[in-house]
């Protein structure tokens, strides 16, 4: 789901902002005074708004950053000091050589509510160049610098968008060094909780999956519902996992090649935002989805048959030249056969 919804978005503002210097030595952390965001507020908000369909989190129980940002939103006299030793946690938790760049802090305000923002920005070298006047015309200086925000999504290394309530708060995450998963180090920085969990998200997808085919089994047609569980269990067990910003490789193993404007599409996205995983990137969780035990074969006269996976060369398929299919069951013997009824035995 999306964290903040249009309108809150397009209201977005920037109220008070903080960033300080982390990097692999701790020794060259470098705490700073609160600066003013506003000649490059536009700057900074379309980079905090690129995060607004990141993963769904929930602050854990004792959770310090929780805590930190409560302190801040009852008291703003708090406001460097707490930035301050949140920079430190986050360069002391760190599992690995950080790179460098800012951690900054924002407090964000939109239709009367306030909220609060994280991000980790690399720094990145850039060339800049100033035209100079010579003697014999026009010459180009140029010079390197560090220190730099850009505009590249690479150089957002993590983001977070804070909502807090009464029964803690809730985050939308960013990592992109894990963008299905955020890494260990930082969920336990932020002390939250994944809000859908790989098992469940899954589970749901392929559910999805096979309710939006059965709805529009005519439009697929037989090649693609005749082994649609098939389809399904063979991407998931095959693949790392769903990136909803990449749906076409899932669309395709399931459903066959669509065209851009296709019901089933419209279907399958309307779907994900009904149980607000729109935005949920994941890796599989490949035990939730196990291989069919049985299969099933419906033949177009309405005759069943269903047998266990074990027996897979005993039914045999052959075509016949008049485009009729014969179906060849081979077994040790007939156990049953009576009439059958429709009705449920334990019906009335």
């Amino acid at each position: 789901m999306a964290f903040f919804s249009q309108e809150q978005l397009d209201g977005l503002t920037i109220a008070r902002m903080i960033f300080h210097v982390v990097g692999p030595d701790a020794d060259k952390m470098v705490l700073l005074e609160e600066t003013d965001p506003s000649p490059f507020a536009d700057f900074f908000l379309a980079r905090l708004k690129s995060t607004n369909g990141g993963l769904m989190f929930n602050f854990a129980d004792g959770s310090p950053l929780e805590a930190a940002l409560r302190r801040v939103n009852l008291d703003q006299n708090v406001f460097e000091a707490e930035t301050k030793s949140l920079a430190t946690q986050f360069q002391n938790q760190h599992s690995g050589a950080t790179s460098e760049g800012a951690f900054m802090i924002f407090v964000l305000e939109s239709l009367g509510q306030t909220y609060f923002a994280l991000v980790k920005y690399d720094h990145e070298s850039v060339l800049t160049y100033a035209i100079q006047q010579t003697a014999t015309g026009k010459k180009a200086a140029i010079a390197e610098s560090h220190e730099t925000f850009v505009k590249s999504a690479d150089a957002l290394q993590k983001s977070v968008l804070i909502k807090l309530d009464d029964l803690g708060g809730e985050l939308c995450v960013r990592d992109r060094a894990a963008p299905a998963k955020v890494s260990k180090y930082f969920q336990g920085f932020l002390g939250a909780n994944r809000r859908y969990q790989p098992e469940m998200l899954t589970t749901t997808l392929c559910k999805i999956a096979r309710d939006v085919a059965k709805k529009h089994s005519e439009m697929l047609g037989p090649s693609v519902m005749n082994d649609l569980n098939k389809r399904v269990y063979e991407y998931v067990q095959n693949t790392v996992g769903f990136d909803p910003a990449n749906k076409e490789p899932f669309l395709a193993a399931v459903y066959g090649a669509l065209p851009e404007e296709s019901p089933v599409r419209v279907a399958f996205d309307r779907e994900l935002k009904n149980l607000r995983i729109e935005s949920e990137a994941f890796e599989f969780h490949k035990a939730s989805v196990p291989r069919p035990a049985k299969r099933k074969l419906i033949t177009t006269e309405g005759i069943e048959v269903i047998w266990d996976r074990n027996y897979e060369n005993n039914v045999r398929q052959t075509s016949l030249e008049d485009g009729r299919i014969r179906i060849t069951i081979e077994a040790g013997g007939i156990k049953s056969e009576d009439d059958f009824s429709d009705k449920n035995p334990r019906a009335g």
